[in-house]
């Protein structure tokens, strides 16, 4: 198996982040001037070339790419992962019975739950070290997978750079990232963190809607940044602080969001703040098993290449290539697409779709067990936006929800609130508004629009 820097370095970053900023500076500027083909090894060259290739290629040449790498992942699964061997035998199915494309729906489906409960019997070392990963998702605590030490980053950081090329990006552009780990260091009125071996400038989300904002801003102004990286969240949050203290919009060339949903209206609110540049959804997740990306608001185009996504009940189910140590068979991401999709003639494997809705954990019940979609409530235009900065919805029981709300200007009208969001859901459901000064985010400083205790898939699976 190929050896590459990265993925040593990798397993030691913790160690880094804890340094001086002035060892950081000099370890990760000298590191980061190392061209990425040696850090990575010659696994990065090679995906790099097969993600050009088979963007470039015809139907039958893709189809066939498909097809074989498919049938590696079922075989490999089918020898080496005892949950897989004893999962399709239970289904009565083998990799002997894919014989093209379409047969991959004959194999079964598995979930985080089905994961989580049999973690060790999914995994194998026998060809790569396995390297924990931890996602949140939906579930209420998170989900331990593994990735395989050497392939899985330089993959990945193929596909990144080669998605994020569609917006003019090169390795090493001056980046301002607005997501991640938190740097700030309030003792020292520092809310920002130079990391040197992708040239990035972290801003504290934390301190992103407060006071602080100005001095972030001037750093980050002093920075000139080619890009903007972020959560939507907190491209939306810097834009609004921007406006807020009469702050003129940075001149950058584009701006890359990815790890939350992103509608139609934030796309705007972008584009509009600095002056028409372009704008690169990414979309992914922890498991690494299928990848898309949209320019502006054009549909998410899926490089195929990466993974296999089929889209089934408007949910994304992937199989994953290349992973030989915790490989995904059909896996329900649990999230959702809708509008307009674009499939491989006579597959349910999806080339395009309109929107990536976000998980299916994010939906609210109603008392006779409906589900209406967060993206529904993002509307807005029957709520007083103008008071509020940030809103999360949360839910224990059927047909009740409680809506936490963070002001912008003192307080809400909370009838006003409630009226808005019974005019968005029509009925089913008793609001209930409680005032905050400040809703928090994930550990990562994410955004958490709905935090829903229901099961929603043993919902769907009712109907």
């Amino acid at each position: 198996m190929s050896f590459s820097f990265d993925s040593v370095v990798h397993l030691y970053r913790d160690t880094y982040y804890k340094m001086p900023q002035s060892l950081k500076t000099f370890l990760g500027t000298v590191y980061g001037n190392i061209p990425i083909s040696i850090r990575y090894g010659k696994l990065y060259g090679e995906f790099m070339k097969r993600y050009r290739e088979f963007e470039e290629s015809d139907e039958q040449f893709k189809l066939d790419f498909i097809y074989n790498k498919t049938l590696e992942t079922l075989v490999f699964a089918e020898e080496n992962i005892p949950f897989y061997k004893e999962h399709f035998q239970k289904h009565a199915v083998s990799s002997k019975d894919f014989k093209s494309i379409e047969d991959l729906k004959l194999f079964p489906n598995i979930t985080k739950h089905d994961i989580k409960a049999n973690l060790d019997r999914l995994y194998t070392d026998k060809v790569e070290k396995p390297v924990p990963y931890f996602s949140g998702g939906s579930l209420s605590t998170p989900t331990q997978y593994f990735h395989p030490l050497y392939t899985s980053r330089a993959k990945h950081k193929a596909y990144s750079l080669y998605t994020l090329s569609k917006i003019g990006y090169k390795y090493r552009d001056k980046t301002l990232l607005l997501k991640g780990r938190e740097v700030s260091d309030p003792k020292n009125d520092i809310y920002w963190e130079y990391e040197p071996v992708d040239n990035y400038l972290y801003l504290s989300n934390n301190y992103m809607n407060s006071d602080k904002f100005p001095l972030m801003y001037e750093r980050a102004k002093k920075f000139k940044p080619k890009f903007i990286f972020g959560y939507p969240s907190a491209v939306l949050s810097f834009i609004a602080m921007s406006k807020q203290f009469g702050l003129e919009p940075l001149k950058i060339h584009g701006v890359i969001v990815s790890s939350e949903s992103i509608y139609e209206a934030d796309f705007k609110t972008i584009k509009e703040f600095f002056d028409g540049v372009d704008i690169l959804a990414d979309y992914g997740h922890t498991e690494r098993v299928v990848g898309a990306y949209r320019l502006n608001y054009d549909n998410y185009h899926f490089v195929n290449a990466y993974g296999v996504p089929r889209i089934v009940d408007n949910e994304i189910v992937g199989t994953s290539f290349d992973n030989f140590v915790m490989p995904f068979i059909n896996f329900k991401t649990a999230d959702e697409v809708s509008g307009e999709i674009l499939y491989f003639d006579g597959t349910d494997i999806a080339r395009e779709v309109r929107n990536i809705e976000g998980r299916t954990q994010d939906y609210l019940v109603t008392k006779d067990e409906r589900l209406v979609s967060i993206t529904t409530m993002c509307g807005g235009q029957h709520l007083p936006l103008d008071t509020i900065r940030n809103l999360q919805y949360r839910q224990t029981e059927p047909g009740k929800v409680t809506v936490l709300v963070e002001s912008r200007k003192g307080e809400v009208d909370k009838e006003h609130v409630i009226s808005g969001m019974k005019k968005l859901v029509r009925d089913g459901i008793e609001f209930d508004v409680e005032l905050v000064d400040k809703i928090e985010k994930s550990s990562r400083g994410k955004r958490v629009i709905c935090k829903q205790s229901l099961d929603i898939e043993k919902i769907r699976s009712k109907k």
